[in-house]
């Protein structure tokens, strides 16, 4: 095909400046909760709760849940984990 040269439109006016969006600061935990992707805890929570039984309930639902939950699994794992560590060393 042929190349062909637009001509350029030349809009005279005004010249608008938008001003740059203001930038919210995150403190150092915000920023760490948003960086954490749990992908072993959220392959958990589905495995027990299929194990547990669908019941009626989508399983897309159940992703969902597990989804928005891993975090608070991820957590909720370390916190035992240090539980033991503590019982293991009174021992």
């Amino acid at each position: 095909m042929p190349k062909v040269k637009k001509s350029r439109k030349v809009v005279s006016g005004k010249k608008t400046s938008v001003a740059p969006a203001k930038k919210v600061a995150k403190t150092k935990k915000a920023l760490a909760q948003t960086k954490l992707k749990h992908s072993v805890a959220y392959y958990d929570c589905c495995s027990s709760e299929t194990k547990k039984g669908l019941k009626g309930v989508k399983i897309t639902q159940i992703c969902h849940h597990c989804k928005h939950n891993s975090q608070k699994l991820a957590i909720a794992k370390v916190h035992d984990r240090e539980v033991e560590k503590q019982k293991i060393a009174q021992a």
